[in-house]
């Protein structure tokens, strides 16, 4: 397939240029200086040219902090760039996807949320996706909509330095001691397992509809911390702590169950642990393949 990405420039567009490319597919890439999704012109012009098969939307506005600072830049990415990437694709006569967010949920289910229950977000950046999948919705009855939680990937992300694995071992290396919120609860998500399904649902031409393609399992993220240190072999000193003084409200529980990849002959995905181990086991590969591309 040849697949036209937005917003590949973060952790997980860079592992879905490595799935993409062991499945034998051609991915294409604009940068933000080529195309802005805000600009309808511009987005219309790169799909033109591209005539690609799909297209995937990973551009985001996605600190929440900064959502909340400024919802202007939040709406005008996250709804009108997802609608501009959702029409322009339907006119080429592509399926587009568009990369959404557990935080379009209120966290009040303990028991998690599936793909059918209603949208109720607490922040703005929660909005802001919230109505992005609605537009994207309706321009296009073929899109797919696909929701991941806490992401992670070797890549990093680039909107918000680094990422919540790489912080934890680099403040247990430090000799920090750290306190990790205990009472928001969610579904990590490993960025390449993220691409891998949501090349499958490419692949296996899934109806249009929505998706959740977390890594199976849920924790808090205190749990999340102890089990990264406990498969790296290290103790630091961690101790748990409220969200409740944060500066934005978080959903406090935002689990994603997968209860529709099945039906169209997905695998059930492995749990979050299993990715973790995978994510720790690649670092020091990762880390030399990064040193010899910049000598």
């Amino acid at each position: 397939m040849r697949l036209l990405l937005f917003g590949g420039s973060g952790q997980l567009g860079s592992d879905l240029a490595i799935v993409a490319a062991e499945r034998g597919h051609e991915l294409i890439t604009p940068s933000h200086r080529e195309v802005e999704v805000e600009d309808t012109a511009s987005v219309e012009a790169v799909v033109a040219a591209c005539a690609p098969d799909a297209v995937i939307n990973a551009a985001a506005f996605h600190k929440t902090e900064w959502c909340e600072d400024d919802p202007g830049r939040a709406f005008a990415v996250n709804v009108t760039g997802a609608r501009n990437v959702a029409l322009a694709s339907a006119a080429a006569g592509a399926p587009s996807m568009y990369v959404s967010s557990d935080y379009v949920f209120d966290g009040e289910r303990a028991e998690g949320y599936v793909e059918s229950d209603p949208a109720r977000p607490v922040n703005v950046y929660g909005v802001s996706k919230a109505a992005g999948e609605y537009v994207v919705r309706l321009a296009d009855r073929r899109s797919l909509v696909v929701r991941g939680s806490g992401l992670f990937g070797h890549a990093g992300s680039s909107g918000k330095g680094g990422n919540f694995i790489e912080t934890m071992l680099a403040k247990a290396e430090a000799g920090d001691s750290m306190t990790v919120v205990d009472d928001l609860t969610f579904s990590p998500s490993s960025t390449r397992d993220m691409a891998g399904r949501m090349c499958d649902l490419l692949e296996l031409e899934a109806p249009g509809g929505i998706y959740h393609v977390t890594n199976s399992g849920s924790c808090s993220w205190f749990e999340f911390a102890a089990e990264i240190f406990r498969q790296a072999g290290l103790s630091p000193s961690l101790a748990p702590r409220s969200a409740a003084d944060d500066e934005v409200r978080r959903p406090r529980y935002s689990i994603l169950l997968d209860t529709a990849s099945a039906a169209v002959g997905m695998e059930p995905a492995r749990p979050w642990q299993e990715a973790v181990g995978w994510y720790l086991s690649e670092r020091g590969a990762v880390a030399r393949e990064r040193a010899s591309a910049a000598r």
